[in-house]
């Protein structure tokens, strides 16, 4: 498999293809993502102080309670997970400063032998990338869009940073070598990247200019980057230094559990009422002698008591007696455990303040951003900008699309998509002209919920079932405390179930066999500057010849009248395997008026919508506006 930077596939800056290419981090949105993610550290953080919190009061208070060591491994482990988020947030920095984005075709593969992969189809021919992401499960869609295209940054010897087109969420990502780059290319669904269609790159308009003709995001060039200052994250460094107290304090209590017992030999009394004593140091082995606080019931001067030696620093060989006097360990342990404590309640307390003040007012002093995207991307406003569409104007206005450019972004899209190499979510049972129930369709089900509700419920009451036939006492701490909480989740997913889900699966059940029906011509897009929205059918009148716009631009190349987007139609590895033909003719089952939801039917299989059938008004450019995104620019 050979590797590749993408150094060929350069972004276009403006309208000078000549231009050095501008570095990744120079986009706003790529900016602000690196930064939410460099933020998300904080969150492991807040996550590990919590669950380290939360060991000081079972750990001192809860003598020989299970979960203490679980709660102790968690916390742990997840203020590693925040360093090693900080960490990488660096190297993100440090590669998207270096080099541009470039816009390759993709295959994600969520399963295997070893673990998730992506390949890349290099700028060249017979060039392939495979490369193993640092990601979540949840987040592992953003590699899986229904475009088929993701941007690179970096170096294919030492990895670098993926990013759905727009490059508004990063991922980091390291090469794949070996035996198993070898194996990942010899795969079908790899081999089909090799003859699809070199996308667009990742255009980068440059500030002060219109865009145009652009899928991807508008960003000034070469714009100062600020960096933020210190004290905006006072409250956060606060929270910090009271969990790092709150720690401390705990160890140090924990460890006074294990001070030992040692023998003193009383040898005289001192003014003050306190005794003189030896004993043998438990820890030097040596003979010592000080003062003590003896029994005032004891007999004679010379006898014997007992006491306790203090077996963590700084304190450490400090001796005290069964009522804690002798040594200052515990008042300075209470002092600052509860300085600890108080600092969180402040760091949180003043962050949540801060944050509300910040949405509602904004940053202090900050006017508007110097840069702004275009009413509508599709226009050229500048004279010199590059054509104009309505000659003899003194500025250009909309020119609605036709279906002719719709088809022309679909057929392009469905190309860098490629081929579906996975069989499509079973349909069900679902017939024209027959009632359908819900509960026997497998996407009604998915929109109903029930699986999430009837995992958590069913492991809460598989705990409850153990815990009433073999006793309470017999069932490990952990397992119940996580059947609460999965009760609780189950409880959740109920009421959402119950209250929304099931009655939207109903009507979805209803609409798909419905008798109103209409049929309209479809173009399949989807949003090439979103990571999250899936494909829109837009939809027109079947009036009108599909080929193009007449000399007029009339009737021959109809407007679009209205959009329905579509929940992913396969399977969890691959969600949009299986989706309709990029353009075609659909029948709307359902209903348009009051509240429309609509189920589309295409090629004998129904497509089930994914909200709200939505209206396309083509006499007003306000609603036109919305398709800026869909169709960049002329085709």
């Amino acid at each position: 498999m050979a590797n590749s930077s993408g150094d060929a596939d350069r972004p276009v800056v403006g309208a000078d293809a000549g231009r050095a290419a501008p570095a990744a981090l120079d986009l706003p949105g790529t900016a602000d993502a690196l930064e939410r993610y460099r933020a998300s550290a904080w969150r492991w953080f807040g996550g590990g102080a919590a669950a380290l919190c939360s060991v000081v009061f079972p750990g001192v208070f809860v003598t020989g309670w299970s979960v203490v060591p679980t709660l102790a491994g968690l916390s742990i482990a997840l203020l590693v997970g925040g360093a090693v988020v900080r960490h990488r947030a660096g190297r993100m920095r440090r590669v998207l400063g270096a080099g541009p984005w470039t816009a390759h075709t993709s295959v994600a593969q969520q399963r295997g032998s070893g673990g998730a992969v992506v390949v890349l189809g290099g700028p060249e021919p017979g060039e392939l990338l495979a490369l193993a992401p640092y990601t979540t499960q949840w987040r592992f869609s953003l590699l899986n869009g229904p475009g088929g295209v993701l941007w690179w940054c970096g170096d294919a010897r030492r990895g670098g940073v993926l990013a759905p087109p727009g490059g508004t969420e990063l991922i980091w990502a390291r090469p794949v070598r070996g035996r198993r780059a070898r194996s990942i290319a010899a795969r079908p669904q790899v081999s089909g990247l090799l003859t699809r269609p070199a996308p667009r790159g990742p255009q980068i308009v440059p500030e002060g200019a219109a865009r145009v003709g652009s899928p991807e995001v508008a960003a000034p060039v070469g714009q100062a980057r600020r960096r933020r200052p210190w004290w905006r994250g006072i409250f956060r460094w606060v929270c910090v230094v009271g969990c790092l107290l709150v720690a401390l304090a705990t160890g140090w209590s924990v460890a006074s559990d294990h001070d030992p017992l040692v023998d003193l030999t009383i040898i005289g009394e001192r003014g003050d009422g306190r005794c003189v004593v030896r004993w043998t140091d438990p820890y030097g082995g040596g003979t010592r002698t000080g003062p003590f606080h003896c029994a005032p019931y004891r007999g004679p001067v010379e006898g014997y008591e007992s006491g306790y030696v203090v077996s963590y620093p700084p304190f450490k060989g400090d001796l005290y007696d069964a009522e804690l006097r002798g040594t200052p360990a515990f008042a300075v342990t209470d002092g600052v455990g509860f300085s600890g404590l108080a600092l969180v309640a402040v760091g949180v307390v003043g962050g949540v303040v801060r944050l509300v003040v910040v949405r509602r007012r904004g940053p202090r002093g900050q006017g508007p951003p110097a840069y702004a995207l275009p009413d509508r991307p599709w226009v050229d406003k500048e004279p010199d900008a590059g054509r104009d569409d309505r000659p003899g104007t003194e500025s250009a206005q909309p020119v609605p699309a036709g279906y002719a450019a719709f088809a022309a972004v679909a057929e392009r899209q469905a190309g860098l998509r490629g081929p579906d190499l996975v069989a499509p979510r079973a349909v069900g049972e679902v017939r024209l002209g027959q009632q359908v129930i819900w509960w026997r369709v497998p996407m009604l089900r998915r929109v109903a919920g029930t699986a999430a509700t009837l995992w958590f419920l069913g492991y809460a009451g598989a705990i409850a079932v153990l815990c009433w036939a073999l006793g309470a006492g017999m069932v490990p701490d952990l397992p119940r405390g996580l059947a609460v909480a999965s009760g609780v989740l189950g409880l959740w997913f109920a009421w959402r179930t119950i209250g929304s889900g099931i009655p939207l699966a109903r009507r979805m059940a209803r609409a798909v066999v419905a008798p109103e029906t209409r049929t309209r011509r479809y173009a399949l897009l989807y949003d090439e500057s979103s990571a999250t929205d899936g494909p829109v059918l837009v939809l027109f009148p079947t009036e009108g010849a599909a080929g193009g716009a007449g000399d007029d631009g009339t009737d021959d190349d109809p407007t679009p009248e209205g959009l329905m987007r579509l929940l992913p139609p396969g399977p969890d590895k691959a969600p949009w395997a299986g989706l309709p033909a990029p353009t075609g003719i659909a029948e709307l089952h359902g209903w348009c008026d009051g509240q429309p939801l609509v189920v589309a039917w295409i090629e004998g299989r129904p497509y089930w919508p994914k909200g709200l059938y939505e209206d396309i008004d083509a006499s007003d450019p306000g609603a036109l506006d919305a398709l800026a995104h869909l169709v960049p620019g002329p085709v």
